[in-house]
């Protein structure tokens, strides 16, 4: 009886197993962010905690550079330069609180991108395969295609929009109108 090899894993699923993988750790750098804008004692440990996941990202993301399928993104250059910027977690905590919240900002940048990619590269592992055309452009299959192309859909359908934007801008301004109202009549 002869044994079955294992299946060899493709390029897409090595590349699938790293983002994943990179997102967990990219959420746990989250922590730290969140503890240098609090007042909680900084331990020699977390320092070391903090630099330890930093090498860690670094590692993995110079790993799935390499895996990566063609036109897929993940924030890497961005990633690289909050790295750079992100000395430390006492750094960080003496930074001053605008450059403390450009950096989360970043930080939310390359989450949404790595988030993105994961879920790309879920399709693709499922048996989606990118069209030729975005392979070429390098522009990438966004949510919407890869949805249509797992689902089997054709391009020619321009799906209507219901205009989502103007109603949250039209509950914000009542929001602030009703605030400011609110306020002068002291109401709170």
């Amino acid at each position: 009886m002869a044994k079955d090899k294992p299946k060899q894993q493709t390029q897409a699923e090595l590349a699938l197993q790293d983002a994943q993988a990179l997102l967990e750790i990219w959420l746990r750098i989250k922590a730290f962010f969140v503890k240098a804008a609090s007042e909680e004692e900084i331990t020699p440990e977390d320092e070391r905690n903090f630099l330890d996941l930093k090498s860690e990202v670094q590692r993995l993301q110079r790993l799935l550079k390499n895996k990566m399928v063609a036109g897929l993104s993940f924030g890497e250059q961005r990633m690289q330069d909050l790295l750079k910027q992100s000395i430390s977690i006492k750094h960080l905590r003496e930074l001053p609180k605008m450059d403390r919240q450009l950096l989360v900002n970043s930080w939310h940048f390359v989450f949404v991108h790595l988030a993105r990619a994961v879920g790309a590269l879920q399709f693709i592992v499922e048996g989606y395969r990118p069209s030729a055309q975005a392979a070429k452009t390098g522009g990438g299959p966004n949510i919407s295609e890869l949805k249509g192309g797992a689902a089997g859909e054709g391009k020619g359908k321009k799906k209507e929009r219901a205009p989502i934007g103007k109603y949250i801008l039209v509950i914000v301004l009542l929001g602030v109108a009703i605030f400011v109202v609110g306020k002068r009549l002291q109401w709170f």
